[in-house]
């Protein structure tokens, strides 16, 4: 099965995190990446994304967080800078704010994306974060139109990200991603003993993996240099 590099070089370096993650990304894979609000759902999409860009792919990119400058002011603060890739039409980004907010209701936000055509051409698309933008249109009566529109993405060869945060989703769709998802990333904020908070990503689960991957990766994000491994356990 063909499938996506995510190995990023900065400096003539590679960062390590592809590494960590099984070097590359299956085509058809679902990834639902998890966390609560200020884990760090926001920034691993922004490196994936980066990384896909830069090995020649194109990507459509949601956010219900940024706006389009705020998008590239912040990639741009910690080395993924997305400028060109949004100039040659290799990045297709939207903000939510935009997209759907301006005149119709939150309850239709599903029918807007699953009909937004535009969104899905890309080899990958990315949506930070899902539970956000449907959190007063998905429900259990509808869950089945959208597990089913991911499944023929899929079965096209494309890559879907997804992020959620488990609060914001009742158990049983919290329950359907879980399943439906070939990787499945849950970021975390945790207090140590004599150290204070880290961050941590956890690989729960690898579809199709080719290569050794991590389970748990300790991680800091830094201004210029964007994700950084922290193999102390110490995050700054």
């Amino acid at each position: 099965m063909p499938s996506k590099s995510i190995i990023l070089e900065r400096k003539g370096e590679k960062d390590g995190f592809a590494e960590r993650f099984g070097r590359e990304i299956p085509d058809g894979s679902l990834i639902f990446l998890e966390g609560k609000e200020g884990a760090g759902k926001s920034i691993f999409c922004q490196r994936f994304c980066y990384s896909f860009l830069k090995h020649g792919s194109t990507c459509s990119y949601v956010s219900t967080q940024f706006t389009v400058k705020n998008f590239l002011r912040q990639t741009a603060s910690v080395g993924y800078d997305m400028r060109k890739y949004l100039m040659s039409g290799k990045l297709f980004y939207i903000s939510t704010e935009v997209m759907l907010a301006e005149t119709k209701p939150k309850k239709t936000f599903m029918h807007g994306l699953l009909t937004s055509k535009r969104i899905f051409e890309p080899d990958i698309i990315i949506i930070d974060s899902l539970s956000t933008l449907l959190s007063e249109s998905l429900n259990e009566n509808n869950l089945t139109d959208l597990t089913t529109f991911f499944n023929r993405l899929k079965g096209s060869g494309k890559i879907i990200i997804i992020t959620g945060n488990p609060n914001e989703w009742p158990d049983q769709i919290y329950n359907a991603f879980q399943m439906l998802c070939d990787l499945h990333f849950k970021v975390t904020r945790e207090a140590m003993p004599g150290i204070g908070i880290v961050h941590n990503i956890y690989i729960e689960k690898f579809n199709g993996a080719r290569h050794r991957y991590e389970g748990k990766t300790t991680f800091s994000v830094r201004p210029d240099v964007g994700l950084t491994i922290e193999t102390t356990g110490v995050a700054f």
